[in-house]
C-alpha cells in the first residue's frame, strides 16, 4: 500500500469517527451556600456521570475543571463554566463536585482541611432546530443529600438528579 492510499484510509476513517460522534455543550452553574465558610483560592472541579451507550450496564464518567484559574470561592455565590460532553443531559445521572486549594501545602491545611459549603449544580444546554429554526433550552438541576453540603479540599460530593 502506497503512501498516499494509506492517508486517504486514515482520512475516510477519521471522518466517519467524527460525523458519527455527538458532542452535547452545557453551562454549568454551581451555587454556593449561604452557611458561613472562610473564602479561599481554589479550583472548581466536576465529573458527570451517564450510561454507555453500548446498552451495558457500566457507566462512563468525564473529568472536567470547571476554573482553570484559581478563583475565590466566597459564600452565596454563583460560577459558572462551559464543558463539552458526548453524554445527551437526559443520560446524566448524576455529577460529583469537588474542590481543591490554590496552595494547599499550608501546615495548618494538613491538620484541618478547609470546608466550602453548596447548594447545588446545574446543566444546561440550548439547541437549534434546523428545519424550523426554533431554539429550545434545557436545564437539568442537580442536588445534594443534605442541602447544604460541606465539601472539604480535595473531597468531593454526588449530586443526584433533583427538582
Amino acid at each position: 500500500m502506497n503512501s498516499k492510499t494509506l492517508f486517504a484510509f486514515v482520512l475516510v476513517n477519521i471522518c466517519i469517527i467524527t460525523v458519527t460522534a455527538q458532542v452535547y455543550n452545557y453551562g454549568v452553574t454551581v451555587r454556593t451556600a449561604s452557611k458561613k465558610f472562610d473564602s479561599h483560592d481554589g479550583k472548581l472541579k466536576l465529573s458527570i456521570t451517564s450510561p454507555n451507550s453500548d446498552n451495558s450496564k457500566k457507566n462512563t464518567a468525564q473529568e472536567f475543571v470547571l476554573t482553570p484559574n484559581d478563583i475565590k470561592i466566597k459564600r452565596e455565590k454563583i460560577y459558572t463554566a462551559t464543558i463539552s460532553s458526548i453524554a445527551p443531559l437526559q443520560n446524566i445521572t448524576s455529577v460529583y463536585l469537588r474542590w481543591t486549594l490554590a496552595s494547599p501545602y499550608n501546615p495548618y491545611y494538613a491538620i484541618n482541611k478547609p470546608k466550602i459549603y453548596f447548594d447545588s449544580v446545574t446543566l444546561s444546554t440550548a439547541t437549534l432546530n434546523p428545519y424550523t429554526h426554533l431554539a429550545s433550552s434545557e436545564s437539568r438541576k442537580f442536588c445534594p443529600t443534605t442541602i447544604p453540603i460541606g465539601i472539604k479540599h480535595a473531597d468531593g460530593a454526588t449530586f443526584n438528579s433533583c427538582f
